[in-house]
């Protein structure tokens, strides 16, 4: 039993230290939401009230009693009147209701995508924080070193202080750095927890985001949403016509005549609307808010159209320039660096020129850390845009 325990308790502590990747992440957010719990609750709202549209008004039912015929006779009539809409109306109606819960379930959409947009963004600054942190205390790993050197010659006497002393400075520019890195990852990790509802944010498996293939903004939910709205605007259209069509009343009545049952009436009668310039301007109101929310779908797209090809230009810009970096600038100031610290510990050259190339190629390293981060930021930012996810 013992064993069990103690496997058990291995395999719970290797699940809770292992990484976790942005779409785990978001999904941990997103089961906990509450702003999308609250949506996916008015959606069963209005899921509920769909059967409403059947409705039909209180049967009318009125009893008399009293000398109906005669003076000196009691007696009774019984009525009930019952107003029916017409089939259409009904349909209708239940058309509209339905494109109330599709105008819930695109909202819930919206509420996703934004949310794993939001998510994203804190995971990419806390990714290029967290690896110009680990830049700046590999290069004080290297400053010790070379500050140990130079502590050691001017024991022995073969340099002055101030080289020792110019090393210091630059392992507390950096730590300074840090300090200030680490400040700015705890104000992120804040706000990432309100974000996602949780007390303690796991450790984090940090990636490039991977291109995406746009061929359609259709996966956009904001556009799916506004097609929504459009369906449903079209639906009240259709639902205030029908307010100008006919109901039909049915009826029965039975009397009594003379104290005993002798009359058996049915009744039919129809409502027609006479007055009808009111309900005319209704649904005149309503043909021009369909078109107000097709006009809003078409701002929308090229909204969208306009956003993503300003973002394609863009991230290919940035990543000529990552190329750039990668393959030319970098790969050169590390050669550079290379035969300057060989030089500056051979004593063939003053800190100064040392500092120099050290600081040139420590600026190229922080310019690829922000390019990545403005490259993952963009790639997010058409995947919300397009919502191929």
């Amino acid at each position: 039993m013992m064993k069990k325990i103690i496997i058990f308790s291995l395999i719970v502590n290797f699940a809770f230290a292992q990484k976790v990747n942005l779409e785990t992440l978001t999904q941990k957010g997103l089961d906990q939401n509450r702003d999308l719990a609250l949506a996916l609750k008015r959606v069963d709202l209005q899921k509920a009230l769909v059967n409403t549209a059947y409705e039909v008004p209180k049967t009318k039912i009125d009893y008399s009693f009293g000398n109906i015929q005669t003076p000196n006779v009691w007696d009774y009539s019984l009525s009930a009147i019952q107003n029916v809409e017409l089939p259409k109306v009904f349909k209708l109606r239940k058309a509209y209701n339905e494109s109330l819960v599709k105008i819930g379930e695109s909202e819930v959409s919206v509420l996703r995508n934004e949310y794993r947009m939001n998510v994203s963004t804190f995971y990419y600054a806390l990714y290029s924080l967290n690896k110009l942190k680990t830049v700046l205390e590999k290069e004080n790993l290297k400053l010790s070193e070379i500050e140990k050197v130079y502590k050691r010659r001017f024991e022995e006497g073969e340099s002055d202080i101030l080289e020792s002393s110019n090393v210091r400075l630059r392992i507390l520019e950096n730590e300074m750095k840090i300090a200030k890195i680490n400040q700015q990852e705890n104000e992120i990790l804040a706000q990432l927890k309100i974000l996602l509802n949780i007390s303690d944010i796991p450790e984090l498996d940090f990636q490039n985001a991977a291109a995406v293939l746009v061929k359609t903004y259709d996966g956009n939910p904001r556009l799916g949403w506004q097609k929504s709205m459009i369906e449903s605007s079209k639906s009240m259209l259709e639902t205030e016509k029908s307010k100008l069509l006919p109901s039909i009343n049915l009826g029965v009545l039975n009397q009594s005549m003379a104290g005993s049952w002798r009359q058996f009436v049915g009744m039919v009668g129809v409502e027609m609307p006479i007055f009808t310039k009111a309900q005319k301007s209704r649904v005149e109101a309503s043909k021009i808010n369909v078109l107000i929310q097709e006009s809003e779908l078409e701002k929308i797209v090229h909204q969208i159209d306009n956003e993503v090809i300003s973002l394609r230009g863009s991230l290919l810009n940035i990543e000529n320039q990552i190329e750039m970096l990668n393959k030319q600038l970098l790969p050169s100031s590390e050669k550079v660096m290379e035969i300057s610290h060989k030089k500056y510990m051979a004593a063939q050259i003053t800190y100064y020129d040392w500092y120099l190339a050290y600081n040139q190629n420590l600026t190229y390293k922080s310019e690829l850390i922000s390019l990545e981060k403005e490259r993952n930021v963009k790639i997010s930012t058409i995947k919300y845009l397009t919502g191929n996810e």
